[in-house]
């Protein structure tokens, strides 16, 4: 398991200090160097371990959208994934380009909109994480649709969800602006059921899922007979 801090320098904790302190906002809550923990607001630990990644990604692609300060971009090439990171902010103006500086690691880092993202311009990954920005979605089909040209193997989607909603009907409740955790950015929130339908008709198979309160993970491979003509006939066939 590529798992190991670099080796430091005295003086070399200082300085990782001070570029910490620079960054006005840090999500993840995480030791970007050691013995250097960011002043994260979510320790984001227990969800790797729900993600229940192989320990070698060795010659895999891997892809993250919406990386936030990049923890979950860190473990994966820490494990040996070449690694692309999606978001809509430059990389130096949240916490992931400190990240990046002080692991030494290395990351293809697009700034753009998953929308405008295709796999002709990026390609195709083995492992897509998709983790807590479904909800932030104003269009959840097209992002799915989109998901299904990049992946090729394996989908990691973590989400808040409606747990009591209409048990057994595959709905979703729409949030008006800041009446979902005072946020402008929340859209969608699905029940389990339309999740799991949104991501059959996008050609992916649910082969685990778990949930705790109103969050859920759910661990998808691709299965290209499984795509309906549905996603055909909404967007068209995106090319790869």
């Amino acid at each position: 398991m590529h798992d190991d801090l670099q080796e430091t320098n005295p003086g070399d904790g200082d300085r990782a200090e001070a570029m910490v302190s620079l960054v006005r906002h840090w999500h993840h809550k995480f030791e970007v160097f050691p013995g250097v923990i960011t002043p994260g607001s979510y320790d984001p630990m227990f969800l790797l371990e729900k993600l229940q990644l192989p320990d070698d990604l060795t010659g895999m692609r891997a892809l993250d959208i919406g990386p936030s300060d990049g923890f979950f971009s860190m473990h994966l090439a820490r494990r040996g994934a070449q690694v692309t990171a999606v978001d809509y902010r430059a990389k130096n103006t949240h916490g992931f380009g400190v990240m990046e500086q002080l692991t030494g690691l290395e990351f293809d880092y697009r700034q753009m909109n998953l929308y405008d993202v295709s796999a002709a311009e990026i390609g195709q990954f083995d492992l897509v994480l998709f983790l807590g920005v479904f909800y932030h979605l104003p269009d959840m089909m097209r992002a799915l649709n989109l998901l299904s040209q990049l992946c090729r193997a394996r989908l990691l989607v973590e989400t808040q969800f409606e747990p009591d909603l209409m048990p057994g009907v595959a709905v979703a409740r729409y949030y008006e602006a800041g009446t979902l955790a005072d946020d402008i950015t929340n859209f969608w929130v699905p029940n389990k059921e339309c999740l799991f339908a949104m991501l059959r008709d996008t050609g992916f198979q649910v082969d685990r899922d778990d949930s705790w309160g109103k969050r859920m993970l759910v661990d998808a491979s691709l299965s290209p007979l499984q795509r309906t003509k549905k996603m055909d006939l909404a967007y068209g066939l995106v090319p790869g």
